[in-house]
Order: structure tokens, then C-alpha cells, then sequence
């Protein structure tokens, strides 16, 4: 199904669930449903059940690594893999390929970990991987890296988040009979945002589902946004010619979005060639307003965010129901910035997730070594936290000793070496502790034990954190506790299911916060919605965001503009700044062509940014500031109907080419023109050496 955005993709799942359920007498335990996150898959159940009440529970569904998971838990044995192997999360992951750089000399300055772990990650998510074809060297010393790092998991029955899939994948090409046992359960497959699938997960999909096997998708190419990260939009694009016997369904009727906003989103899209082709429509007679600003600089576009926010907040509308939307994260510090200074309340979307969090990682850590008793990362975080008197060469020679003799960490601490004479009785209650942490069958009591025995408080006391921050950690930990209830609740008190469960949440579902702006880059953006957006930056250069990649990246931008469009339900405020600080420099850049592609017709109206702003009638520094840099210099900026040469114009000069007229100053002879050339950047040129082009 291609479904357009706000069509009700999640909707139309649920409800083919429960017709094959309920008016086809399938089996609900031979129906697989695949989401990309667990908030999604939360939300999917959740439906079904207020549907078809208790028969939702035997349907399998959750996200690609959760499903994964679950086969490598159920044939370990054929994977390869120890029976009670553990998940290892991303920053565990970071933490062993940064010792591997050390133990291996690597100046982590000129070739740093977190780029070892991308390419390790990027290559576990193709064919050559599932093939066990050799890592390409691309950068100093990545072969070793690799080697070592896949060692140390298999050493520590670690697994990763990109093996999952893969090895699930490898599973079922070197068992034919087990592929064909999981063909047999799963025989009817659903699965939704599949314009995000990569290569390793399509080829999952491919070999469960096989040419003829009743394999249901629902996605929309024209919101496929993340190439960066390996999705591949050609796997919905050409679904029909891997799959036999296709039918294809078009969902075009939006319930989300007024009728001017849904015209400028479908006048953006046909401008992208790489696509199946859909027109969204209102379903709903709503009205709606789509406007453009252009400022001078970035900070009256940030002022006039907070104002109009202001200004909508006193008619009604709740502050939660309104989003700025910016295509990258620098670009928020000037809307905070302008929103603290209002008194708006904001909440930035996309920050650290909760299982991140250094409060939960501490206390978790214990869990983890408990669970999994030759996993270094856990045992170095619980031993050091809080500080006991065992240092790292104290931690290294345990492990050491682990390794050599072919037992534990946990068996290491049993006996009476001489290394740990100075520390015996430390080490006796850590082990202790993590004896009796083993013995409590309570996942909630297991955590209540730690938190008594190391009194976790009271260190964080120790550190000298401010009281607020104190309660934050420990409402934070509380919830933790409360997600344990509920896991036991729901699934028993397995400890192993549980911390797998906790490393597969993903860090982008947000929790949200009522009552609050949002703030967030139009890839945090995707499946929201707000009655009110702001879409900024509309720049050459800043979105889309450079154009050295070619046409590919250009369609790529132009679909996460249009999810950005996409996001507003009444209505769309459109923003673009002549002048950016970046990178501690103010650049000049001619507006976005996307405006271009935007603007045609009736429904987008124009407006003049404004120099009036939040900050120019308050005190202090800063409001002198922009009152000095704002207001005076905008008065000697020419209206567009005043200028020979108006801003947007393309112009042709001897000696620097071609450009773009960013804005011009004074009148007739005495005329000066800001132009953006192609190959000399920005220059200011008399208007009468300049002519048109």
C-alpha cells in the first residue's frame, strides 16, 4: 500500500489484522506484525486489542531486532551463539572499540572510535556482512578494529543490534529447514514504514515471506528520509518487480491537514522524479493558512517564532499543539534561546532516551553483570559506581585472569589472588552483593537491593550535585522500577528478557513533554503532528542542506521538506533568513529552491519579515544587540518593487560569473547589489555592472 501522510497507515493494519482474525478464521499466532519502533508496536497493539479484544495477544509483533531477537534466543544453538548471550547497547559498544583503539596504539584524535563504529554498524547492514565477505579497509587499521571487536563480543556471548538481523538472515540461508519452520508460522506479514527498510532487513523480509507468500506493506516512497542511515527507497519503489502477483492500493485521503497545506506538499513532490506517484486530498473540510517570512538574520526569525507563539497561545491554542522545525540541530539555540526569553515553556525533541540516562545505566549495569557474568562493560560500571578503591589495572588483571583460565569474572573474585589482597574486603561485598542481587527472583527487588546497598543517593550527594538534579535521577530511577512492575506483569520475572527489552527501546521514542513547545530537525518530525509549524531556514545550502551529492540527494531533501510540510494541520508558517551566523561567521544565501517549488499558486501567501522582536524592549545586553544589528542596518535594505535588481534575481557579471541577488541598498547610479555568485560567494556590485541572465 502506498499511504500518503496523515492517510491512517497504522489504522489500516490494524484493521487488515482483524479481518484476517476475525473474518477469515486466521490464526492470530501465524500472523507477524513489523514496526520500526516499540512505541509503534505499542500503539498497534494497543488498537487491535480495543478491536478484537483478547485474541490481539497471540499476534506476533514488534520491531525488526525484537522479532530477530527472539529466533536467535529460540536457535541459539544453530546461530552459533551461547545460550544465555546478552544484548550489548550502543554505548557498551563505543566503550569496547575505544579500548580495542587504545590496546592498539590508534590515536583516537585523528581516527576516532565513534567513526570504527559506524563503519562496523554500516557494514553489518549489507550482504557482504550476511555473507561473511571481509570488512573493506577504508580507513587506518578498521580490519584489525573489526576483527578485534567481533572476538570480544563472541569472548563476552555478546551480540549486537546489527548482528540481529544479519545473523538471522545467515540462520536461514544455512537452514533451509528452520526458514522453512518460521515461513510456516508466519504466514501471513505486515509491515509498516516499509519505505525505511534497508538491505539486511529487506532481505528478511524476502526470505521469510518468499516470492509468493502473503506479504503486506504499507509506506509512502515520497517519505523515505533516511538514506544516510541505509534505508533504501528502491525497495518500496520496486516492490513489484522482486514480488510475484503485486496488487498496489493508493491511500490519498489526509485527515490531518488543510487543504492549502496539502497543495503546496503536492506541488513540492512532483518535482522529485524517483517516485511512484500519489495526490494527497483533504478528507476533511478544515481550514487552513500557509504563509512565508523572509527575515534579515536568523535572530528575527527566532524572535518572530516566539512572538507569533505568544500571540497564538492568548487565542487558544496550547503550546504543546505547536512545533519549529529546523533541518539541523545547531539551529535550535536561537529559538531557545528567544522561547526561554518569552517565558515559553519548550522541550527540545531527540535528546539522550531514558535507558541512556547515567542514573539507569548505573543501576542497570549491576543487573547486567548479575545476568551475564563475563560482560566487562557492566562489571567495570557496577564495580566503579560508586568508587570502591579498585582501579582500572585492578579491573584489567581480573578480567585477565578470567580470560586465561576459561571462567568467569564473577568465579575471578572466588579466589584468593594475591593482586586483590589490598582490596579483599571491597571486593567481597561487591560480590556479595552481586550474589545475593542473583538469588532475589524479583526483577524490582533485585534493583531495590542495589540501590539500598550502595546507597545511591547519598553518592550522588557525594558528588556534589544540586538537589534538583538529585530528585530528577531518582524520579528517573523510580520509573525504572515501575517498568520493571509492569515487565514482570506482562512477561514474568525473567531478568535476561528484561534487559534485552530495556536495549531494544529506541532512543527515538519520546516521551514528550504536555504543555510545551517542541522543538526538533524534521527527521525527529516524522509520523507528528501539530496544528501549528514553523518551517525554517529555507536556504541554499542549509536545506536542502548542500547539493554536492547530486540529484539523489537533492529528491531526498525535497521528501523531508515535505514531511516537514506534511506535519501542519492548520496552519504553516514558512521561514527563511538572509543573513546566518554559522560557524561563527555570517553567511548571505539565497533562499531555498524549495520555495520555488512551494509558492505557485494562491494558497501561499507572502510576508515581509519583520524588524519588530522579541528582545528589543527588554533590557540588557543582548536586546541592545539586536536592536543594533537588526533594526538600524534593515532600513537601508530596498523593497524588492524599489529594486533594479530584486532579491532572487539571477545575474550575470565579467569577471565573477553567475549569481543570485540576495538584497540591494540606495537607488538609481548610486544602486549597490548583495549577489551570491556560484564560484566567488558572496559580493557587493554596483547595479550597473551587472545585467540579468
Amino acid at each position: 500500500m502506498l499511504a500518503g501522510a496523515g492517510t491512517g497507515k497504522t489504522r489500516v493494519i490494524t484493521y487488515r489484522i482483524a479481518h484476517l482474525i476475525v473474518d477469515k478464521n486466521v490464526s492470530a499466532g501465524n500472523i507477524l506484525a513489523v514496526t520500526f519502533t516499540n512505541k509503534a508496536a505499542g500503539e498497534m497493539k494497543n488498537r487491535l486489542q480495543e478491536r478484537i479484544g483478547n485474541l490481539a495477544n497471540g499476534v506476533w509483533m514488534g520491531t525488526f531486532h525484537s522479532i530477530c531477537l527472539g529466533i536467535l534466543r529460540n536457535e541459539a544453538e544453530y546461530a552459533g551463539l551461547a545460550k544465555s548471550f546478552s544484548i550489548v547497547d550502543q554505548e557498551d559498544r563505543l566503550s569496547i572499540i575505544r579500548q580495542i583503539v587504545k590496546s592498539l596504539n590508534i590515536d583516537p584524535k585523528q581516527f576516532s572510535p565513534k567513526s570504527y563504529l559506524h563503519a562496523i554498524s554500516s557494514y553489518k547492514n549489507t550482504d557482504n556482512y550476511v555473507e561473511n565477505e571481509p570488512i573493506e579497509e577504508t580507513f587506518h587499521l578498521l580490519k584489525t578494529v573489526y576483527e578485534t571487536y567481533q572476538r570480544e563480543l563472541e569472548l563476552q556471548r555478546l551480540v549486537d543490534f546489527d548482528d540481529m538481523i544479519s545473523l538471522c538472515v545467515r540462520l536461514f540461508k544455512k537452514y533451509p529447514d528452520i526458514l522453512k519452520k518460521y515461513q510456516e508460522l508466519y504466514k501471513y506479514i505486515l509491515v509498516d514504514e516499509y519505505q525505511d527498510t534497508n538491505a539486511v532487513q529487506f532481505m528478511f523480509l524476502y526470505m521469510l515471506a518468499g516470492e509468493d507468500g502473503n506479504l503486506c506493506v504499507v509506506g509512502d516512497d515520497d517519505q523515505s528520509i533516511y538514506g544516510w542511515r541505509g534505508a533504501e527507497v528502491r525497495n518500496i519503489l520496486e516492490f513489484d518487480k522482486v514480488f510475484k502477483n503485486v496488487k498496489e492500493i493508493k491511500l490519498e485521503g489526509n485527515y490531518r491537514s488543510g487543504k492549502s497545506i496539502l497543495s503546496i506538499a503536492n506541488r513540492l513532490i512532483e518535482n522529485n522524479t524517483y517516485r511512484r506517484g500519489k495526490t494527497l486530498e483533504a478528507s476533511a473540510d478544515k481550514e487552513s493558512e500557509v504563509r512565508k517570512f523572509d527575515f534579515y538574520n536568523d535572530l528575527e526569525e527566532a524572535s518572530f517564532a516566539a512572538d507569533t507563539i505568544k500571540e497564538q497561545a492568548k487565542k487558544g491554542i496550547n503550546y504543546s499543539d505547536m512545533a519549529i522545525l529546523y533541518r539541523t540541530n545547531a539551529q535550535s539555540l536561537n529559538f531557545e534561546r528567544a522561547l526561554k526569553m518569552a517565558g515559553i515553556p519548550y522541550k527540545v525533541i531527540g535528546n539522550i532516551g531514558f535507558f541512556q540516562r547515567k542514573e539507569i545505566k548505573d543501576i542497570l549495569s549491576y543487573l547486567k553483570f548479575s545476568d551475564n557474568t563475563k560482560d566487562e562493560q557492566s562489571f567495570f560500571r557496577s564495580i566503579s559506581t560508586p568508587k570502591r578503591g579498585i582501579g582500572n589495572s585492578t579491573c584489567d588483571k581480573i578480567i585477565s585472569y578470567a580470560e586465561e583460565n576459561n571462567i568467569t569474572i564473577l568465579e575471578t573474585l572466588e579466589n584468593d589472588l594475591k593482586f586483590l589482597s589490598k582490596n579483599r574486603a571491597a571486593v567481597d561485598r561487591f560480590y556479595a552483593l552481586i550474589k545475593e542481587v542473583q538469588l532475589c527472583e524479583s526483577i524490582k527487588g533485585k534493583i531495590e537491593i542495589v540501590l539500598e546497598t550502595i546507597k545511591y543517593k547519598e553518592y550522588l550527594q557525594s558528588l556534589g550535585e544540586e538537589p534538583d538534579a538529585i530528585d530528577r535521577k531518582m524520579e528517573n530511577i523510580d520509573e525504572l522500577i515501575s517498568d520493571a512492575v509492569r515487565f514482570e506483569e506482562q512477561n514474568g520475572a525473567s531478568l535476561t528478557d528484561f534487559l534485552a527489552s530495556a536495549a531494544l527501546v529506541s532512543s527515538n521514542d519520546e516521551d514528550g513533554l504536555e504543555g510545551a513547545v517542541k522543538l526538533m530537525t524534521m527527521h525527529a518530525a516524522k509520523g507528528l503532528e501539530f496544528k501549528l509549524v514553523f518551517l525554517t531556514g529555507l536556504e541554499e545550502g542549509l536545506f536542502p542542506l548542500g547539493n554536492e551529492e547530486g540529484e539523489a540527494n537533492i529528491e531526498e531533501e525535497r521528501r523531508l521538506c515535505y514531511v516537514g510540510v506534511t506535519r501542519a494541520m492548520e496552519t504553516l508558517f514558512i521561514t527563511r533568513a538572509r543573513s546566518r551566523l554559522r560557524g561563527g561567521r555570517h553567511n548571505q544565501a539565497p533562499e531555498s529552491r524549495f520555495l520555488g517549488e512551494l509558492q505557485h499558486g494562491a494558497a501561499f501567501k507572502f510576508k515581509k519579515g519583520s524588524t519588530n522582536n522579541t528582545f528589543t524592549n527588554r533590557s540588557g545586553n543582548y536586546a541592545d544587540y539586536i536592536k543594533n544589528t537588526s533594526n538600524s542596518e534593515k532600513k537601508e535594505y530596498n523593497n524588492d518593487n524599489m529594486a533594479a535588481f530584486p532579491a532572487s534575481t539571477k545575474v550575470y557579471h565579467t569577471v565573477f560569473g553567475e549569481g543570485v541577488v540576495l538584497f540591494s541598498e540606495g537607488s538609481g547610479k548610486d544602486e549597490k547589489v548583495t549577489v551570491h555568485f556560484k564560484k566567488a560567494g558572496v559580493k557587493k556590485i554596483i547595479a550597473g555592472f551587472l545585467e540579468k541572465a
